[in-house]
């Protein structure tokens, strides 16, 4: 049978590229079938969204407590885009409530499959931001699924940005989400407009300097009153806000877990990294004892690049960084080869090595998920039927104690006085003040003659 190839597939076997190898994650590795067996469970068929989602706001509002079992099953039942706001409002509430430490990990996977499933990229990434007030951390599984179906979508601000959150919770332990990052990263700083996450702004901007082709404006200054200032702190992780800067610490997380210098990718990520990251004291120290190792030539250009927009020739240590990647051909090995291909063979051999097992894994987890809630909710249940029984227990003892009285009332008549003396409340005399003594009158008085004047 005869196959005809694009000019695309023409342009990437030119380049090196094999069109029989898959790249990226299977169809099969989205579990669909296992994933939607839990709307056939007992508990998510017989559930009303709108229904749920009243009894829900009702029950905030008059208690300000909403169970995680309750929020698990809302966010599992979602199958289309009519509550994806509304998901998004419950949990941040359910996040101020002390209910929050139990909430189960399929409601967070269940939000993010949601999200992607209607393509609502811009609201996931808020979601996943938002740390604080959502809650919302993306495990090895979602994140593979978010930057796969991110990568497919040429999406690569949002695939680098969430590679950016998982690097800031260190944790590149799965290959298919270390490579999948890497290549997120390395496609959205390749852009030429690569300078800003949309959740970002501009470091520029805030400051009121102009960019190319505007005015520059002054920032209206808002002052806010307050009881004390905290003394200044940066940790240079949680409080990075550049862009630039989280995309350079991603490089470097990367390129230490591809083997820092003893690899092409890995030398070239990390002084990529270095450079964006504006660290140009260790990646000068990162030239200097690494003579001779192997740069992609990509990455030489990318730093040059990146060194011609700073041009900050104030500094010494951008000086001197400048002039040692002016001598880079002297000292290093520079290879022609393309990064992006031998990163996409990283990829190709992530997925291989591991794509089965992590699809069986999962597979076994979704049914763990669908007991673990079945569990829950039985528990749940259960609590509420025995409160609800002490409750009834409680009253019927009173109303047992009020029959008894009427029952024995002449036989504990007098006791049933002294109760009722005792619970007369008897108040204290008002004082109106000091009392006036009485007017005493004298009998003997003669009131004086009263004579009229001429």
């Amino acid at each position: 049978m005869l196959k005809l190839f694009t000019r695309r597939d023409c342009r990437l076997v030119a380049r090196g590229f094999s069109l029989t190898k898959r790249t990226f994650l299977s169809e099969a590795y989205q579990c669909r079938d296992v994933w939607n067996a839990r709307l056939t469970t007992p508990i998510l068929e017989r559930i009303n969204l709108d229904t749920l989602y009243y009894d829900l706001e009702q029950r905030f509002q008059q208690k300000n407590k909403i169970s995680a079992i309750d929020i698990d099953i809302y966010a599992n039942k979602l199958v289309d885009d009519t509550h994806i706001e509304e998901i998004a409002d419950l949990l941040y509430k359910f996040r101020l409530t002390e209910e929050t430490s139990n909430t189960l990990d399929s409601t967070h996977h269940a939000l993010v499959r949601n999200y992607l499933d209607h393509k609502c990229y811009g609201q996931l990434i808020e979601v996943l931001n938002n740390r604080i007030g959502y809650g919302v951390f993306l495990d090895d599984y979602s994140a593979n699924l978010t930057l796969d179906q991110l990568i497919k979508e040429k999406e690569f601000r949002y695939a680098a940005r969430v590679a950016t959150l998982l690097a800031l919770q260190e944790d590149f332990s799965n290959p298919i989400t270390k490579a999948l990052s890497l290549y997120s990263c390395y496609r959205y700083a390749k852009a030429p407009d690569a300078e800003h996450f949309d959740d970002l702004a501009p470091v520029q901007q805030e400051a009121g300097e102009a960019t190319e082709g505007q005015k520059k404006k002054k920032k209206e200054e808002v002052k806010v009153r307050v009881k004390f200032l905290r003394n200044e702190f940066f940790d240079d992780h949680f409080d990075l806000a550049e862009s630039q800067l989280l995309l350079g610490k991603t490089f470097v997380e990367l390129g230490r877990c591809y083997g820092g210098a003893g690899s092409v990718i890995g030398a070239s990520c990390e002084l990529l990294g270095l450079t964006l990251y504006r660290k140009y004291e260790q990646a000068s120290a990162f030239l200097k004892h690494n003579e001779g190792k192997t740069l992609s030539e990509e990455v030489v250009q990318m730093i040059r690049a990146t060194l011609v927009k700073e041009s900050n020739k104030e500094d010494e240590k951008y000086v001197a960084f400048s002039e040692a990647v002016d001598k880079l051909e002297a000292s290093m090995k520079i290879s022609k080869e393309s990064l992006e291909k031998l990163i996409l063979e990283q990829v190709s051999k992530s997925v291989g090595e591991c794509e089965k097992q992590q699809i069986e894994a999962q597979a076994k987890l979704y049914t763990d998920w669908c007991n673990l809630r079945q569990q829950r909710l039985d528990e749940d249940l259960e609590r509420m039927q025995r409160a609800k029984r002490l409750k009834e227990i409680e009253q019927l003892a009173v109303e047992m104690e009020k029959e008894e009285q009427k029952l024995w009332f002449f036989e504990n008549e007098d006791k049933i006085d002294l109760q009722i003396d005792s619970k007369r409340v008897f108040y204290p005399k008002r004082w109106f003040g000091k009392k006036k003594k009485p007017r005493t009158v004298d009998v003997d008085y003669v009131p004086p003659e009263v004579r009229q004047r001429n």
